[in-house]
């Protein structure tokens, strides 16, 4: 049963992706965060029947410099990396300029953080704590809402960053009204 917002983050990486491989990591703060965000619109509203929560209870999206945005993300990420729940390592593919624009914004205007001296492209995925919690939640979806969660995985992790980029910029122009890489994005 799917109660809280955390529980989607955890599918979402427990979930096989484009390589049809239980938790499949994410590469990037950023895609994951625009990741969730299209699930949340999209995508959310096909797997209700096990959802016990408000949609008010869900990440709250705002627009920022960098397209849609929520700081929740990032603080459940670093909520269960310290509990061990998720890792994360660095990506050898280079980072782009706008998941590094994005980090070093939040770094700047998060007290808690530490300051970063170089940004690297971290990969995400989950430890063995919470591959055994999150295997339980997956289980309790139907084979419709898991086939939905794959495909959705999939979709999203076939597209570059800058495809994924151009479709939310497209699709949700109010969170793009603060972007600093709007015209880029959408030439």
């Amino acid at each position: 049963m799917i109660d809280n917002r955390k529980d989607i983050l955890l599918l979402l990486l427990y979930a096989p992706g484009k390589e049809k491989v239980i938790n499949e990591p994410i590469t990037g703060r950023t895609r994951l965060t625009k990741m969730i965000f299209l699930f949340q619109k999209e995508w959310l509203s096909l797997f209700k029947k096990n959802i016990k929560m408000q949609e008010e209870e869900f990440y709250n999206f705002f627009p920022w410099n960098y397209g849609p945005f929520s700081k929740e993300i990032y603080e459940d990420l670093n909520f269960f990396h310290l509990r061990k729940f998720i890792s994360k390592k660095p990506s050898e593919e280079e980072a782009t300029l706008e998941a590094a624009s994005e980090w070093s914004e939040w770094i700047a205007i998060n007290e808690e953080q530490e300051p970063a001296t170089e940004f690297s492209e971290d990969i995400f995925f989950l430890d063995e704590k919470g591959l055994n919690f999150t295997k339980k939640l997956y289980d309790t979806l139907s084979d419709d809402q898991q086939n939905l969660l794959e495909k959705f995985k999939a979709e999203t992790q076939r597209l570059s960053l800058r495809a994924l980029l151009k479709y939310v910029y497209s699709k949700y122009p109010d969170y793009t009204e603060k972007s600093k890489i709007k015209d880029e994005i959408l030439p």
